[in-house]
């Protein structure tokens, strides 16, 4: 009877992670409650402001958030993550709904929560297919850009609630002429509450890191707006928020298929960027995550956001952070957490009603100006040109198509990117340090054009080739072996195919017609060093016929001594004396 008892709590673990710690409670709870409350004191600003820029009432970022964080609390593999409203997202949904809405606030309220639904459904989808390995289609040089660019178009987007000056709805170099244009209607009561409620922000960063700068702001701009009575000045403030729990089910809406661009786009920065911070933290605390199990888990609190009538979410660096250097050990903060939400939404969402939205504006700045740090463009344009390119692409399409453009310009450049390197791979011809020793070792072989005093032998060539021969460098191959061949006079290349992993049949094609190229100038195709599944597709095409059978060593010193030694045997001129 303790066998199927085993299996069924197998399946439980392996279903809700959370099973196998929630035994433990007892011994969580006091840094993880502590690690809680540290989180909440910059998860609550941070909702609304967030919500703010989804373009939605600010009570629907806590609804997200709470949905969240119950949600991945219970199915997340990392004991670390904070899942919930984050400015990325945030913006990437408002760019997909604002077109589709006409203008209608309940239009928009429903198309938001069927953009997380739609975000959820793919990622739980792609979990339950094992397809975490996507996220990888995003690599950093393209995440750094994207960031970049991200930060810039926030700010630029916040900086008209800042100073209460007109909003554009244009890109966003036409939004920063339009800003400069506009300077001058500013309101002074809001640029002030603005401008120093950013100045605060930054100071506290800067003195106390660890304070929770964003709720601070939020205290005393609810003070200074009732004290000064800032409405009466023209200060725009939150007003009335809903203090009910919000509708649970599927929003009332048919066209589904209209977010599903934006849902796929959406979907792949948020697992990126939170199997990214899952990742570093794990690695920190000497555990593993699940990539497919943490998107099940992404989409089911998409879902779950969705269900409650919030906006698409995903795990936010900065509070994760925040709750790491707390103590927190467990998910169990991620639920006192939704607890802690849902007692806001109830009891305290009226104490920020005369918040101004000057403020919120200040706090999203605020979160996003790290975003805009260089260093990481100057240490990919000192490490890699070609990462630094994707940057910068990444970075610019960002600014000319916007967030959701970005993203596509995001996954083409990494793929032309890949296609470049395997397309110009490294090649090598290769020489041998002078050394006492057994000539068939392959120890001693290094690229002529980094070492000196290699010997090279006359009549042969040592080609190396450090990628998978495959239609889109297939020519190059060819002809660099040709130029190689026919440069002197050549008897032999020899292939170090240490490197070649993969050969396509527009690969094997050309082996074959180079094969025979070089016979007709007399030379030979001499493969060292060759992998298994290499050696596999050369013998197939054999056997079929569609090659020619190629010689091939197990090291590059036996090849080149069996081709010395074949060479010095005809060379030899034939003992007179001898007969037939």
């Amino acid at each position: 009877m303790r066998k199927p008892l085993r299996t069924v709590s197998n399946v439980i673990a392996a279903t809700i992670p959370a099973a196998g710690w929630l035994p433990s409670w007892r011994k969580l709870i006091r840094r993880d409650a502590l690690a809680a409350l540290a989180v909440w004191a910059v998860l609550v600003p941070q909702s609304m402001a967030y919500a703010a820029l989804a373009g939605v009432p600010p009570v629907y970022g806590l609804y997200a958030g709470f949905a969240g964080l119950l949600v991945y609390g219970l199915l997340g593999t990392s004991g670390q993550l904070n899942v919930g409203p984050s400015s990325g997202i945030a913006i990437m949904s408002a760019a997909t709904v604002a077109p589709l809405a006409a203008g209608s606030p309940d239009h928009y309220l429903a198309l938001s929560a069927a953009l997380a639904i739609v975000t959820g459904a793919i990622l739980w989808a792609c979990g339950l297919a094992r397809l975490g390995f996507l996220a990888e289609f995003l690599a950093r040089p393209v995440l750094a850009g994207y960031l970049i660019g991200l930060a810039l178009t926030i700010i630029v987007g916040q900086v008209p609630a800042l100073l209460d000056i007109p909003k554009g709805t244009d890109g966003f170099f036409e939004n920063v002429w339009n800003l400069i244009r506009d300077l001058g209607e500013l309101s002074r009561w809001t640029a002030a509450i603005g401008l120093g409620t950013l100045v605060l922000l930054l100071v506290l960063r800067a003195v106390a890191p660890r304070a929770p700068g964003a709720l601070i702001a939020v205290v005393i701009g609810v003070a200074a707006s009732r004290l000064l009575d800032l409405p009466e000045h023209d200060v725009a403030v939150l007003g009335s928020i809903s203090s009910s729990l919000p509708d649970f089910g599927l929003p009332h809406i048919q066209d589904l298929d209209r977010v599903v661009a934006g849902a796929a786009g959406i979907a792949l920065l948020a697992y990126a960027e939170s199997i990214a911070a899952a990742r570093a933290f794990a690695t920190k605390h000497g555990y593993e995550v699940d990539a497919n199990r943490e998107l099940v888990a992404l989409g089911a609190a998409n879902v779950g956001a969705g269900l409650v009538q919030g906006f698409p979410i995903d795990a936010s660096l900065s509070r994760t952070s925040v709750g790491d250097g707390a103590g927190q050990r467990s998910q169990l903060a991620g639920l006192i957490n939704a607890a802690l939400l849902l007692a806001t939404i109830l009891l305290l969402t009226s104490f920020f009603s005369d918040l101004p939205k000057a403020t919120l504006a200040a706090i999203v700045i605020a979160a996003v100006l790290p975003l805009l740090s260089t260093g990481e463009l100057r240490r990919l344009r000192r490490l890699d040109e070609t990462d630094f390119a994707l940057a910068v692409i990444c970075l610019t399409g960002v600014l000319l198509f916007g967030v959701l453009g970005g993203i596509v310009v995001a996954v083409i450049a990494s793929l032309a990117a890949l296609v470049y390197r395997s397309f110009r791979p490294h090649t090598a011809v290769l020489g041998r340090m002078r050394r006492d020793g057994d000539a068939d070792e392959d120890f001693g072989f290094r690229d002529t054009t980094r070492h000196r005093d290699l010997e090279t032998f006359p009549g042969l060539v040592i080609f190396r080739f450090d990628q998978e021969i495959f239609f889109a460098n297939a020519a190059l191959f060819r002809d660099d072996v040709l130029r190689l061949a026919r440069r002197r006079d050549i008897r032999a290349v020899v292939v170090d195919a240490s490197g070649i992993t993969h050969i396509d049949t527009t690969g094997l094609d050309m082996l074959a017609e180079l094969h025979e190229q070089l016979e007709s100038d007399g030379a030979e195709l001499v493969f060292a060093r060759m992998r298994g599944r290499v050696h596999d597709a050369l013998a197939q095409a054999e056997a079929i016929g569609g090659a020619p059978e190629y010689r091939h060593f197990g090291t590059i010193g036996a090849a080149v001594a069996e081709l010395r030694r074949t060479d010095h045997a005809a060379a030899t001129p034939a003992d007179p004396g001898s007969t037939a």
